[in-house]
Formats: C-alpha cells, structure tokens, sequence
C-alpha cells in the first residue's frame, strides 16, 4: 500500500481536486475567520461572536457542502474515472495485489483530507484566538470544532470510496454517493410524510437516523446530539466502509466497466428501491402542490403523483442500469 508508483499514479489523478479541495477549506476556515472578525469590529450592533457564529464558523454553512462534493469527486477520480477509460486495465496489470491499490487509494485520500483540514483549521483557530473575541473559544472544546467534523469527512470518503468498489463508472460513484449517504434519513422523510397525510400520524425522524447517513456527520453538533458522541459512531462507521470496499475491490468484475453497476446481481434490488424512492417523492411533490387543508385532493394528488413518478423512474432505471459509458484513453 505505501508503493511510490502506486501514491504517484493516485496523485497524477487527482492532482488539480485536491488543489481545488485545498481552496475551498481555505475559504471556509482561515478567509471566512478573518471576514468574521472584521464584521464583528466594524458592525457590533448587527454582528456578535455569539455561540452559533463559533460553531457556523468552524462547521456549519454552506461551504462544508461543496468540501463533500469534492471529497465524492476525489473518490470517484481514485476509482470511477479508471473504469470509464478503462485505464484500470492497466493498474491491474502491474505487480501489485487489489488490496494494496485500495488501501493506497483510500489512505492517499484520508490523509490528504486529514492535512488539508488540520492546517487550514488551526490557522483560522489561530487568527481567532489571538483576536480580542478569543474567549468564545471556551464555548466550545477542540473534540467538538476539530475532530467532529474531520472524522466526518474521513467518513463520508471512505463510503464514496465503498461506493466506487460497486459502481461502474465516475458518474454512478458520485451519485450513489450522495444517495445512499443521505438515504436512510430520506427515506424515513418519505415514508413520514405518507403517513402523516393518510393517517394524520406524525412521523419525526428520529435522532438515531442522524447516525445512520454519513452525509450528515460533518455537520453534526455535539451539544446537541444527546444519544450518543458521534465520534464513537463514526469510528465504527469508517471501519466498516473501508473493510466492506476493500474485500469488494478484490472482487470487481472489470468486464463491467463503465456500466452502472459491476455486480449485476444488485441490478433488481436497485431497479425497486430507485421506482420506490421516486414514487414517494413524486407523491409527496405532487400533492404539496395542493392548498394546505383539502386533505380528500392531496391525497388524490399524491397517488397521482406516486404513479406517475413510479412509472417515468421504471423506464428511466432500466435505460441506466443497462448504459455504458467508457471513453478512449488517452
């Protein structure tokens, strides 16, 4: 796992998002800490350190977003781009075993996630705690504004990594990705929503299901969270994604490249649960069209809605799960 040609191939793939991924953690942490305190100078009466500005600052807005967007694309640029060109063909055939290329994939992108957040952080905790507002750091500990949020990103790697060992190609991975990082709290959003309209039951999610979608771990506070520590939950979490692709790796069916899916196997399991998750989403849409309060017409609206989706998604899953899109090498 730590052969030089193996870390210099990774690094030639993936060489400008890891730049872009660099810029993007600078803009979030040491840049936006800076504008921060230059509003909270310039403007006291409409900006203050409050509790929520520190955990904004540190883990919360937008820009964590777009850091899992590149995190998804620098997995899918370690693994799905090679079956789209087919350039694994070649990988394959150097003296490596499968495993070794996982794992050096996998640890070239963690702890290139791992440096860049480390640095940038600490930079921005810098400028902040020799600024005059350095005592609203006691607010919080460095488990909760560091590690939180890094392991998060370890985390939400190495499922997009997971991801890559069952998809055919970049595209799939990426999407797959954020998919099934966000689809056990999705699905239960979904299913709440039918049963509060047909049965007036409210349904919340529960804090559990938090635990269980890896795209929310980045942003989880731990003040908040009253179940359990989410470090405790992400540990076991990177553990299992990063063993369950490494055994998967070793198995890939190359013959599959640039389809949707290597294991055809999963192709049915996939085909229900991408017409049921679209039926229920074009069921709640549809029916949310409706005004609030005509119960008899949201709920005509909402199987509309439910067969028309499930319909337009069996068409449109067949023609995916069928495609192949590979590009010359060059």
């Amino acid at each position: 796992m730590f052969h030089k040609a193996l870390w210099i191939q990774n690094y030639k793939q993936s060489k400008m998002l890891i730049w872009i991924l660099t810029i993007i953690f600078v803009i979030h942490l040491p840049f936006q800490t800076m504008i921060a305190i230059e509003n909270w100078r310039e403007y006291p009466h409409f900006y203050s350190a409050t509790e929520y500005d520190i955990y904004r600052l540190f883990i919360g807005g937008s820009l964590p977003f777009f850091v899992l967007i590149a995190t998804a694309i620098l997995a899918g640029l370690l693994i799905g781009i090679e079956r789209n060109t087919r350039r694994n063909d070649f990988t394959f055939s150097l003296p490596f075993k499968r495993g070794d290329m996982y794992l050096a994939k996998w640890i070239y992108g963690a702890l290139s996630i791992s440096v860049i957040h480390t640095v940038t952080f600490f930079t921005a905790y810098l400028i902040l705690f020799t600024s005059e507002y350095a005592y609203r750091l006691q607010w919080f500990s460095l488990t909760e504004l560091f590690l939180t949020p890094l392991i998060g990103y370890v985390l939400f790697f190495s499922f997009a990594m997971f991801i890559g060992t069952i998809a055919g190609e970049m595209i799939s991975q990426v999407v797959l990705t954020f998919i099934f990082a966000i689809f056990p709290f999705g699905l239960f959003v979904l299913l709440g929503y039918g049963f509060d309209l047909h049965f007036r039951f409210n349904w919340e999610p529960p804090e559990w299901i938090l635990y269980a979608a890896p795209l929310l771990f980045p942003f989880l506070n731990q003040q908040d969270q009253s179940l359990v520590n989410p470090l405790l939950v992400a540990l076991p979490w990177t553990i299992a994604t990063l063993a369950i692709g490494y055994f998967l790796y070793q198995r890939n069916k190359v013959e599959h490249n640039g389809e949707f899916l290597l294991f055809k196997q999963l192709q049915p399991v996939f085909l229900v649960g991408i017409v049921v998750c679209f039926a229920l989403l074009g069921g709640m849409l549809i029916s949310a069209i409706v005004p609030w309060g005509m119960t008899d017409l949201q709920v005509i609206a909402y199987w509309i809605g439910f067969l028309v989706f499930a319909l337009f998604s069996y068409l449109l899953s067949r023609r995916l799960l069928s495609m192949n899109v590979t590009v010359k090498n060059k």
